[in-house]
């Protein structure tokens, strides 16, 4: 065990030291500059000219000298080893020159030439290449067909994105990772006229090597680093991703990330773009609310939220004050509050005496909140920034959301010296740009809507950061009875009913009473026993849906039990002529109001999940659905559970009772430790879970084998 750690430290510690390499690079050279500065190779070296301050070496077959600086031959000929070789030049010429810089012992290769995997072909041979050469030399690498990265900390501008004659931005702590090059670049051209500061823009591309997930790794551990935006359109390694994610929560660094891709024609499209192969877009949600990243559907959302999180503030709650010079914007801003899941308080009538002593009198607006100066507080100037002070030091709201118009400088200089004084968390709706709030790094919005989001966003980072969960340790005798168990199928691939349950049973899931006999004689001694009305089933492994040939009879007494399963086996010998009987199982009949449905499914990026819903026939009816990824904890699965149906599953007047929920959590539970320790079993589902009178059982129950071949 602990030379499998040391051999996992070790690479960790490689792929650092390469990553520092790659991404805060002492020395570079550029493999394709250009004293053309419109070609792609003279505008990467003019961008990295202008900003770094460590060696810079220019790499062209035909020139003695590239902007004023001495060039070389080829990557063998440089006076030292090098960090980073940033590569533009033809594709066929690609891996070659990667293989050289691997051989030289530079650290990292930034490709930004296209015509790989995205095209296939020979392209993909070409990048299959340079995985393999990644891979076996231990050089990182970034691309190919990206667009490159910008590191203002370090100085590093390896890309043709920004313009190289235009003033360098400034260093702040966002971070934007992006598969895609164009469309990164287009996100990053906005984020910094939205006001972001941003310090990294890294486009990963095809991915051959570095991929998002292990850009955002590398530098969610970075001090500078605060905020991470991810743009993606396949999401590869997500164990990588969730790490970044755990990190992240310990860190207390927001994740906003953007999934593009969530169509079958769009997830087509990034097919042909960067050679993605997309999963789910509603598995990754669940798993981004699982481990805290704040999932965004548009650019304009994940930008809003970098606003917000880049001032660093925080909130102790979801009190909301909201100001405005009018009535109706007071009243937007309050239902989005709602929708965002804030709430708008009535002030104290003490603090309302306050703050009507600083306005104007006679005073016509309102202070209760939303607190509505009118337009008198154009008569007097300073009376809206004492106001804001006030709440600024009110102990009765958490945030405070203002609407200011964009000529009213002293509203503005109120605004902005409150915010400077308070801890907490200010965002400005304005009709225009302000740069004076913008300057003081405020978060400003256009829209009622946008202004109050972030807030929710903000809300959910500071109050309902999920625990981190580590998987227990397996049950190893547990395992290895079920693996027993298993082997005894006969090369089936799934489970007769009786044998899923008697696997539920083993991880604590609630199961029907019930019992499996031999012939119909054995039936009404095992009614008796069970109590009630029963069930019986014709348990066969030639019999999958039982009901379509008659093995099902429900609501059966005891003395009726015998002639019911004489009948039911004789139907079947019928309809299903070739079905072998194992047994009758013979079940109590549970009694529900309310029914869900609870499994296991498998996604090709992250892998088995846990999917919990509306159960029988409303499961066609009401699609909606959560999904949890092992491991999680007890506290989650009830979350989820929780979170069904806005909260109704629960909070509803015939909502599930304590001692139904906490059945209903120990099912989540359970398959969670199922899917976890049993890795043969590649999908579970119980519909119905019947749900009655303080229990939750399962009353079915299919588990699917993995095909060992796969």
């Amino acid at each position: 065990m602990s030379t499998s750690v040391n051999l996992k430290d070790r690479e960790r510690t490689a792929e650092r030291e390469g990553m520092d390499r790659l991404l805060s690079p002492r020395s570079i050279a550029m493999v394709g500059a250009s004293n053309q500065a419109h070609r792609i190779g003279g505008l990467i070296f003019a961008n990295l000219k202008r900003a770094f301050e460590g060696a810079l070496y220019p790499v062209n077959p035909s020139d003695d000298e590239v902007m004023g600086i001495k060039a070389y031959r080829s990557v063998s000929d440089l006076p030292e080893t090098v960090d980073l070789a940033v590569v533009a030049v033809p594709g066929k010429l690609v891996p070659g020159v990667v293989e050289e810089a691997a051989a030289a012992g530079i650290g990292g290769v930034v490709v930004v030439t296209s015509g790989f995997a995205e095209v296939g072909g020979e392209g993909a041979e070409w990048q299959a290449r340079l995985t393999e050469i990644s891979r076996r030399t231990g050089i990182r690498l970034i691309g190919p067909n990206c667009i490159g990265y910008m590191n203002l900390h370090g100085g590093v501008m390896a890309n043709f994105s920004l313009d190289p004659t235009a003033e360098l931005p400034r260093a702040g702590g966002v971070a934007l990772v992006s598969q895609s090059g164009g469309f990164g670049s287009y996100i990053a051209m906005m984020a910094l006229k939205a006001g972001l500061g941003l310090g990294w823009f890294v486009s990963t591309g095809n991915e051959a090597d570095s991929s998002v997930a292990m850009v955002m790794r590398h530098l969610v551990d970075r001090p500078e680093v605060k905020v991470l935006l991810g743009c993606v359109e396949t999401l590869r390694h997500p164990e990588i991703f969730i790490e970044t994610a755990e990190r992240a929560l310990e860190l207390d660094k927001p994740i906003v990330l953007l999934k593009a891709g969530r169509s079958e024609e769009a997830a087509r499209a990034a097919m042909s773009h960067t050679g993605s192969i997309a999963g789910s877009a509603e598995v990754l949600d669940a798993v981004c609310r699982q481990y805290g990243v704040h999932i965004v559907e548009s650019m304009q959302d994940m930008l809003d939220l970098g606003l917000m999180f880049q001032t660093g503030k925080r909130t102790g709650g979801r009190r909301v004050a909201i100001v405005t010079t009018s009535g109706g914007a007071g009243v937007l801003l309050a239902d989005e509050a709602a929708r965002a899941g804030l709430s708008v308080p009535e002030l104290p009538a003490e603090e309302q005496s306050r703050m009507l002593a600083v306005m104007p009198q006679p005073f016509f607006g309102s202070v209760s909140n939303p607190v509505d100066t009118t337009a008198q507080v154009t008569a007097m100037p300073e009376a809206l920034g004492n106001l804001l002070q006030q709440l600024g030091s009110s102990p009765s709201v958490d945030m405070i959301v203002t609407v200011v118009w964009e000529q009213a400088a002293i509203h503005i200089a109120g605004i902005v010296e409150m915010e400077a004084e308070t801890g907490k968390p200010v965002s400005v709706l304005c009709t225009g740009a302000a740069p004076k709030v913008v300057e003081a790094g405020i978060p400003l919005y256009l829209d009622p809507g946008r202004a109050v989001r972030t807030l929710g966003a903000l809300a959910r980072q500071s109050l309902d950061k999920p625990a981190p969960c580590r998987p227990e340790a397996p049950d190893s005798a547990r395992v290895a009875r079920m693996r027993a168990m298993l082997a005894q199928c006969e090369g089936r691939k799934v489970l007769m009913e009786h044998e899923g349950k008697r696997l539920f049973a083993e991880y604590g899931i609630p199961v029907t009473r019930e019992k499996l006999v031999t012939a119909p004689a054995e039936a009404t001694a095992a009614v008796e026993a069970i109590g009630g009305l029963a069930a019986l089933k014709f348990m066969s492994p030639q019999l999958l849906h039982k009901s379509d040939a008659g093995g099902i009879r429900l609501g059966v007494t005891a003395s009726a039990a015998r002639a019911e399963a004489e009948a039911m086996l004789e139907e079947v010998a019928a309809k299903a002529p070739g079905a072998r009987l194992s047994g009758i199982l013979v079940q109590e009949m549970v009694p529900a109001r309310l029914e869900l449905t609870c499994g296991i499914k498998h996604d090709p990026v992250f892998g088995p999940m846990v999917v919990l819903g509306l159960g029988g026939l409303m499961v066609e009816i009401m699609a909606e659905v959560a999904m949890l990824r092992p491991p999680f904890g007890a506290d989650a699965a009830r979350r989820a559970i929780e979170g069904l149906c806005g909260g109704r599953v629960v909070s509803a007047r015939r909502g599930l009772e304590p001692a139904e929920l906490d059945a209903a959590v120990a099912i989540v539970s359970g398959l969670g430790r199922i899917a976890l320790e049993l890795p043969e079993i590649a999908e579970i589902d119980i519909n119905p879970i019947r749900i009655a009178h303080g229990r939750a059982v399962a009353a079915d129950a299919l588990v699917v084998l993995a095909d060992p071949s796969e």
